[in-house]
């Protein structure tokens, strides 16, 4: 059964939850946001440019501490309103598009997880039978509603999303990880994603590159691709001069290992939670893969 419905026959992919879905969204999303008094100087008598850039610094605040009287807790609930559909259907849109050879074992890595966010969109989008995911985010609170919401499935009938199931706090734990999830030559595939993780002002990007290359070294035998995302920059400004990405370009330099197999900026559709508003969004995606074994 689909869990995301997907209209075609608009200018550019329009994206809607079913019902169990949009039960995700209302029960951990918008009823928490409605229920919560103490937001009502903060976040009701304030716009949504005031959420986005002031509370949560676009989606970069630190997510562990309070904000005017709103509690970590808070936060998150404030993220997911406003950030987790256009995410969500994001990484669908670009995992459809483009993750279509995915093997029948697979690992999927989410560098800056969040509520799980694009861990629900790989889900809807696979069809595989065995997935083991490990989601990564410096935040604790990030980590707790992610944890939550894995629990909460895509039914709500106490079945998970994902039965293999780990979220950790550092990437330099991966590799203890993946030991214990990997057995040397099982074909297992190796997902690395990265969805508007590589924008932080915070993020060690050479040590990140470190780890990851360890990663690739032990694993080489595996095939493996990265799935990156993040705001387009403006038009007139080429990727590389953009300071979005500016991570994204350190990182590919890095890892010589992997070749792009496609660019692209995408275009779709979806939304808002509050207020029901439909939203035009872009986003700009590269896919990656080691050059022994393409994707």
């Amino acid at each position: 059964m689909s869990y995301i419905r997907c209209f075609d026959n608009y200018s550019s992919p329009y994206y809607v939850p079913t019902e169990n879905l949009q039960g995700l969204f209302t029960d951990q999303a918008v009823q928490p946001f409605e229920a919560i008094s103490s937001w009502r100087n903060q976040v009701e008598n304030t716009d949504f440019d005031y959420h986005r850039k002031v509370i949560l610094d676009q989606g970069r605040t630190n997510f562990d501490v309070p904000f005017a009287g709103l509690s970590p807790k808070d936060k998150v609930i404030l993220y997911c309103v406003h950030y987790m559909p256009m995410h969500l259907f994001s990484s669908y849109h670009i995992f459809m598009q483009y993750l279509t050879s995915v093997s029948n074992r697979v690992v999927f890595i989410d560098f800056g997880c969040g509520p799980l966010t694009s861990g629900i969109a790989f889900w809807a989008s696979a069809k595989q039978s065995d997935m083991i995911y490990l989601g990564i985010d410096s935040s604790r609170a990030m980590l707790n509603k992610a944890k939550e919401i894995n629990r909460y499935g895509p039914n709500k009938n106490g079945e998970s999303f994902f039965r293999n199931f780990q979220v950790i706090d550092s990437h330099h734990k991966l590799i203890s990880l993946l030991d214990y999830y990997i057995k040397k030559g099982d074909r297992t595939q190796i997902i690395f994603n990265f969805c508007y993780f590589l924008a932080s002002k915070t993020l060690g990007i050479y040590d990140l590159s470190e780890s990851l290359t360890q990663i690739v070294k032990k694993y080489h035998q595996h095939k493996m691709c990265m799935v990156y995302q993040n705001p387009c920059p403006p038009e007139s400004m080429p990727i590389e001069e953009s300071y979005l990405h500016e991570n994204w370009v350190i990182l590919k330099k890095q890892l010589s290992a992997f070749r792009i197999t496609q660019s692209n900026v995408e275009s779709f559709r979806y939304n808002r939670l509050i207020g029901g508003l439909r939203r035009n969004a872009k986003v700009y995606c590269d896919i990656l893969s080691n050059d022994l074994l393409p994707f």
